[in-house]
Protein backbone atom coordinates (compact mmCIF):
# COMPACT_ATOMS: atom_id res chain seq x y z
CA UNK A 1 0.00 0.00 0.00
CA UNK A 2 1.18 3.05 -0.70
CA UNK A 3 1.55 5.86 2.03
CA UNK A 4 1.60 9.70 2.11
CA UNK A 5 4.94 9.36 2.81
CA UNK A 6 5.69 7.33 -0.44
CA UNK A 7 3.59 10.35 -2.59
CA UNK A 8 5.47 13.24 -0.68
CA UNK A 9 8.74 11.42 -1.88
CA UNK A 10 7.53 11.01 -5.28
CA UNK A 11 6.50 14.58 -5.22
CA UNK A 12 9.92 15.88 -4.17
CA UNK A 13 11.94 13.43 -6.94
CA UNK A 14 9.08 15.44 -10.10
CA UNK A 15 10.09 18.86 -8.35
CA UNK A 16 13.60 18.21 -8.15
CA UNK A 17 13.77 16.61 -11.94
CA UNK A 18 12.04 20.10 -13.04
CA UNK A 19 14.49 21.96 -11.34
CA UNK A 20 17.53 19.84 -12.04
CA UNK A 21 15.88 20.04 -16.00
CA UNK A 22 15.92 23.90 -16.02
CA UNK A 23 19.61 24.31 -14.25
CA UNK A 24 21.00 22.05 -17.02
CA UNK A 25 19.05 24.07 -20.39
CA UNK A 26 17.34 27.12 -19.41
CA UNK A 27 13.94 27.16 -20.66
CA UNK A 28 14.53 24.85 -23.26
CA UNK A 29 13.40 22.30 -21.34
CA UNK A 30 9.84 24.14 -20.42
CA UNK A 31 7.62 20.82 -21.76
CA UNK A 32 9.61 18.50 -19.62
CA UNK A 33 9.78 21.06 -16.89
CA UNK A 34 6.19 21.29 -17.01
CA UNK A 35 5.42 17.53 -16.89
CA UNK A 36 7.77 17.14 -13.84
CA UNK A 37 5.53 19.85 -11.82
CA UNK A 38 2.46 18.15 -13.01
CA UNK A 39 3.61 15.17 -11.38
CA UNK A 40 4.32 16.71 -8.33
CA UNK A 41 1.32 18.35 -7.96
CA UNK A 42 -0.47 15.22 -8.64
CA UNK A 43 2.13 13.01 -5.81
CA UNK A 44 1.35 15.92 -3.23
CA UNK A 45 -2.96 15.70 -3.73
CA UNK A 46 -2.59 11.96 -3.68
CA UNK A 47 -0.51 12.21 -0.32
CA UNK A 48 -3.33 14.52 1.10
CA UNK A 49 -5.76 12.45 0.26
CA UNK A 50 -4.28 9.04 1.74
CA UNK A 51 -4.06 10.89 5.12
CA UNK A 52 -6.99 11.72 5.20
CA UNK A 53 -8.10 8.16 4.37
CA UNK A 54 -9.09 8.11 1.38
CA UNK A 55 -10.87 11.55 1.65
CA UNK A 56 -10.56 14.78 0.64
CA UNK A 57 -13.29 18.01 1.01
CA UNK A 58 -15.73 18.92 -1.68
CA UNK A 59 -18.93 21.03 -1.81
CA UNK A 60 -22.42 18.99 -0.79
CA UNK A 61 -26.16 20.18 -0.85
CA UNK A 62 -27.32 20.56 3.12
CA UNK A 63 -30.77 20.74 4.20
CA UNK A 64 -29.86 21.50 8.21
CA UNK A 65 -27.46 18.37 8.95
CA UNK A 66 -29.20 16.13 6.20
CA UNK A 67 -27.33 15.67 3.25
CA UNK A 68 -29.75 16.41 -0.09
CA UNK A 69 -28.42 13.48 -2.64
CA UNK A 70 -27.63 15.94 -5.60
CA UNK A 71 -24.32 16.09 -7.22
CA UNK A 72 -22.61 19.08 -9.51
CA UNK A 73 -22.76 18.91 -12.93
CA UNK A 74 -21.74 21.30 -15.70
CA UNK A 75 -24.15 22.17 -18.17
CA UNK A 76 -23.94 24.87 -20.74
CA UNK A 77 -25.18 27.66 -18.76
CA UNK A 78 -22.06 27.17 -16.06
CA UNK A 79 -22.66 24.62 -12.95
CA UNK A 80 -25.83 23.37 -11.21
CA UNK A 81 -27.03 20.72 -8.49
CA UNK A 82 -28.53 17.87 -9.92
CA UNK A 83 -31.13 16.43 -7.77
CA UNK A 84 -31.37 12.63 -7.23
CA UNK A 85 -34.79 11.06 -8.12
CA UNK A 86 -35.04 9.80 -4.48
CA UNK A 87 -35.61 13.74 -3.74
CA UNK A 88 -39.32 14.31 -4.67
CA UNK A 89 -40.09 16.64 -1.79
CA UNK A 90 -37.62 19.08 -3.46
CA UNK A 91 -38.11 18.08 -6.89
CA UNK A 92 -41.49 19.19 -6.62
CA UNK A 93 -40.84 22.46 -4.61
CA UNK A 94 -38.84 23.52 -7.30
CA UNK A 95 -40.49 22.43 -10.46
CA UNK A 96 -37.61 20.59 -11.71
CA UNK A 97 -34.52 18.29 -11.00
CA UNK A 98 -31.50 21.33 -11.04
CA UNK A 99 -30.92 23.98 -8.95
CA UNK A 100 -28.26 26.70 -8.85
CA UNK A 101 -25.08 26.44 -7.03
CA UNK A 102 -23.46 29.28 -5.18
CA UNK A 103 -23.88 30.18 -1.49
CA UNK A 104 -25.66 32.97 -2.09
CA UNK A 105 -28.26 31.55 -4.32
CA UNK A 106 -32.00 32.56 -3.62
CA UNK A 107 -33.65 29.55 -4.99
CA UNK A 108 -31.24 27.80 -2.24
CA UNK A 109 -32.46 29.62 0.64
CA UNK A 110 -35.85 29.73 -0.51
CA UNK A 111 -35.86 25.98 -0.21
CA UNK A 112 -34.26 26.24 2.62
CA UNK A 113 -30.47 24.07 1.26
CA UNK A 114 -27.03 25.77 1.94
CA UNK A 115 -23.97 24.22 0.24
CA UNK A 116 -21.44 23.26 3.16
CA UNK A 117 -17.76 21.64 3.32
CA UNK A 118 -17.89 17.92 3.66
CA UNK A 119 -15.72 15.09 3.18
CA UNK A 120 -16.06 12.49 0.85
CA UNK A 121 -13.90 9.44 -0.45
CA UNK A 122 -12.23 10.73 -3.45
CA UNK A 123 -8.35 10.36 -5.66
CA UNK A 124 -6.87 12.42 -7.58
CA UNK A 125 -6.27 12.56 -11.20
CA UNK A 126 -4.71 14.57 -14.63
CA UNK A 127 -7.46 16.28 -16.07
CA UNK A 128 -7.48 18.55 -19.08
CA UNK A 129 -7.05 18.05 -22.92
CA UNK A 130 -5.18 19.69 -25.63
CA UNK A 131 -1.67 18.42 -27.05
CA UNK A 132 1.53 20.07 -27.91
CA UNK A 133 2.48 23.31 -26.55
CA UNK A 134 -1.00 25.14 -27.02
CA UNK A 135 -2.43 22.24 -24.91
CA UNK A 136 -0.26 21.79 -21.68
CA UNK A 137 -1.75 24.82 -19.98
CA UNK A 138 -4.96 22.98 -20.22
CA UNK A 139 -3.89 20.23 -17.94
CA UNK A 140 -4.46 20.27 -14.46
CA UNK A 141 -4.44 18.18 -11.39
CA UNK A 142 -8.08 17.21 -10.36
CA UNK A 143 -10.07 15.91 -7.32
CA UNK A 144 -12.95 13.66 -7.87
CA UNK A 145 -15.73 11.60 -5.79
CA UNK A 146 -14.91 8.11 -6.01
CA UNK A 147 -17.70 6.85 -4.21
CA UNK A 148 -21.79 8.08 -4.22
CA UNK A 149 -21.89 10.65 -6.81
CA UNK A 150 -25.34 11.55 -5.11
CA UNK A 151 -23.01 12.18 -1.92
CA UNK A 152 -24.83 9.66 0.44
CA UNK A 153 -21.18 8.37 1.94
CA UNK A 154 -20.02 11.95 2.61
CA UNK A 155 -19.81 13.61 6.14
CA UNK A 156 -19.93 16.99 7.08
CA UNK A 157 -17.21 18.73 8.04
Amino acid sequence: MTTATDYRNEAAKHFDNSRDSFERCDTDGYISQHCSELNGRLAMVRADITENGGKALFTGLYEGNRRVLAKIINTQFGTAWLLDDSETELINARGKKFLPTGSKSRVLKSLGLSEMNEWAPAWAAHAGEGNGFSGLGSVRVETYRTGDKFGSDAELA
